[in-house]
């Protein structure tokens, strides 16, 4: 999801490594930056205002924390891991895009109208992707593989592709066809063309959800895969999709994997959000308890009034250009630039606590070259002095900003006030729009409790900025009024997980709503971590949270899943059995003695023994089956965190 807050600041951008252009801000030029949330493990023990604890925190009460955790620059996050192996699917990564088909289809531009859309047109083309490698079409006996489906979010439905490992590490275990579709008026699939702009009414969630609902009905049609278990999938603006899909299509989608959704980061909430939360969450990361210097909070709270203290005058702003290693040309002219300056910097820390992985990784780069591991701990160890003069401390940040900025090392100065990054210039403007329309998200800042600088939230303010830059005046509690927010008990199916590196959480569903839609919390996560490719770099945590997620799939399939060979070898089990019955049947009375019993207690032998070898412990037939190992939420099946283990307790 892009840190949106008004239509002029730089924290619109999501996964973009160059700056708005300067127009882009104006006439407001310090609102509403999205805001993470509560710091972590401590604000969730001592905050009272935060949502009761989830009962499943993933990786708590491993081990207590060694003088190697102390070692490695404090990480009380640095938690007991497990060896990844030689088996680490890396195979998978490699041309996923080859492994699908790509397809367009028609689809249906308005849902909810009867009335002809301006311009004439009906249908606009879509696009997704079906990967099909792994799935069991409908057997003989009536079995069929589930149907995975991500929601397309605000983005290139190729990037999701690429980087959602848990489909597709899942796909052979459970033999899912892949579905990815992408998300209309992104990536490709934008309707009128080059006259889009002039038609953005069309561009909704309830829309994307309907077309999603439709395309599912026509890949079963397709592939006759009438009764096949479809789960969602989906992280950020994604998960929220894939959440409210559940609530709405419950028909349609089995149930959904709901990873770092802000569902509750909206006005009308009872209790309220708080809109300092993704503040708070920024600066979180950059705290010594996440494993960055004890002084990059401050320093960064530092940098702030020196913009201030020399931005008022050509010569102040002269030293700002030079100690921040600003290009030529680009230094900032008057003190409107200035504020844009300051946007350009906290943008870079917002974007770099979303991809705040234990690993290196380009995701939130848009493929555009690594960020590193843990990358506001290394922005961090550019501000640790404990006193440094200002033209040093403002270097400093350069450095620090430029692990994002920079990330590919190519480049010897910084133009913030430049232009945009082609790639992600129209999705991050298209979902500005949607903010304006229908994801009125409120986010401020204070200065005292997080790294900034004091920025209340103001909502006339925002309702100027969409109807100027739009024509769209924001409905306040439409998100509310519209999905529900908290009240959503009615629901089920949905696992939602958070991770609190991620500067969402705060907006997140942080407690279970109830038994079928649990809340599962990774300390150690940033943005939808669990949906991404395992790596050996993981922590327990979110190992743990992604066999979570599968047994939970498991259950709303409602059976064990047996592979080809399995259910073959079952069958051909009992079609031997029914036979030698039959047998026995024909056989004259007086056979159906003793050597009768005996005959009937060597099949029943060699069966349980062939189907304890194949792992389906017990007699053939689908009461069995399903008695046998089900696992899952539901009857206990499943292994609750904190649940009969010793020193696991529910947090």
């Amino acid at each position: 999801m892009r840190n949106t807050g008004t239509l002029k600041s730089v924290h619109h951008r999501k996964k973009t490594n160059m700056a708005p252009a300067r127009g882009f801000y104006k006439p407001f030029f310090a609102l509403l930056v999205l805001q993470l949330s509560a710091i972590a493990v401590t604000l969730l023990d001592q905050t009272s205002a935060l949502p009761p604890r989830p009962r499943f925190v993933f990786g708590a009460g491993l081990r207590e924390p060694s003088s190697s955790d102390a070692a490695s620059n404090g990480k009380p996050f640095r938690v007991l891991q497990r060896p990844f192996g030689k088996i680490a699917k890396e195979s998978l990564r490699k041309d996923l895009i080859g492994q699908c088909s790509e397809r367009w289809r028609n689809a249906t531009l308005d849902h909810f109208s009867r009335v002809t859309p301006a311009g004439g047109a009906t249908t606009f083309p879509q696009r997704y992707f079906v990967c099909a490698n792994h799935w069991r079409p409908r057997s003989p006996d009536g079995t069929i593989g589930p149907i995975f489906f991500y929601l397309g979010n605000e983005a290139d439905v190729t990037l999701y592709l690429n980087n959602t490992g848990l489909m597709w590490e899942s796909a052979p275990e459970f033999e899912a066809m892949l579905v990815f579709a992408e998300h209309r008026y992104y990536g490709e699939s934008v309707p009128y063309g080059k006259n889009v702009r002039k038609h953005m009414g069309y561009l909704m969630a309830e829309q994307a959800m309907a077309d999603y609902a439709e395309l599912i009905m026509e890949i079963k049609e397709e592939f006759k895969a009438e009764g096949a278990a479809v789960i969602g999938f989906g992280g950020s603006y994604g998960g929220m999709l894939a959440a409210w899909m559940r609530l709405k299509y419950s028909h349609v989608l089995d149930g959904s994997i709901a990873a770092s959704a802000p569902i509750w980061n909206f006005l009308g909430e009872t209790p309220p959000f708080d809109s300092g939360s993704f503040a708070r969450g920024v600066t979180y990361d950059a705290t010594e308890l996440a494993g960055s210097a004890p002084t990059c909070v401050d320093n960064v709270r530092k940098t702030w009034s020196l913009l201030t203290k020399y931005g008022s005058d050509d010569k102040g702003r002269s030293f700002l250009a030079d100690a921040l290693q600003l290009c030529p040309g680009s230094e900032p002219k008057n003190e409107d630039d200035v504020l844009l300056l300051r946007e350009w910097l906290a943008a870079a820390w917002d974007m770099m606590a979303m991809g705040n992985f234990p690993y290196p990784s380009s995701y939130i780069t848009n493929g555009h070259g690594n960020l590193p591991a843990f990358p506001v701990r290394v922005a961090c160890s550019y501000l640790d002095a404990s006193s440094p003069k200002d033209g040093e401390l403002l270097a400093a940040m350069s450095s620090a900003v430029g692990v994002f900025y920079n990330h590919t090392g190519d480049s010897d100065c910084f133009d913030p006030l430049g232009g945009t990054d082609p790639d992600s210039d129209h999705d991050a403007n298209f979902w500005d729009f949607q903010w304006c329309a229908e994801m009125l998200m409120p986010f401020s800042k204070d200065g005292v409790n997080d790294m900034f600088w004091d920025e209340p939230f103001e909502m006339a303010v925002a309702v100027a900025a969409c109807e100027e830059h739009w024509g769209v005046t924001p409905r306040r509690f439409w998100a509310t009024t519209e999905w529900g927010g908290r009240r959503i008990a009615a629901g089920s199916n949905i696992v939602f997980s958070n991770g609190l590196l991620d500067p969402w959480h705060g907006g997140g569903v942080l407690e279970d709503i109830s038994d079928s839609m649990p809340a599962v919390i990774i300390p150690e996560g940033a943005h939808h971590l669990d949906l991404m490719f395992s790596h050996p770099d993981d922590p327990l945590s979110v190992i743990e949270v992604r066999k979570f997620q599968r047994d939970a799939i498991r259950d709303w399939i409602g059976k064990p899943i047996q592979p080809r060979n399995q259910v073959a070898a079952a069958a051909a089990v009992a079609t031997a059995e029914a036979a030698a019955e039959e047998e026995e049947e024909e056989q004259e009375p007086q056979r159906r003695g003793r050597c009768g019993g005996m005959l009937g207690r060597l099949w029943r032998g060699a069966r349980d023994w062939m189907m304890g070898v194949l792992g389906l412990g017990g007699a053939v037939g689908r009461d069995s089956l399903e008695a046998g190992g089900g696992g899952g939420l539901a009857g206990g099946g499943g292994r609750r965190w904190g649940e009969g283990r010793d020193g696991d307790e529910t947090v």
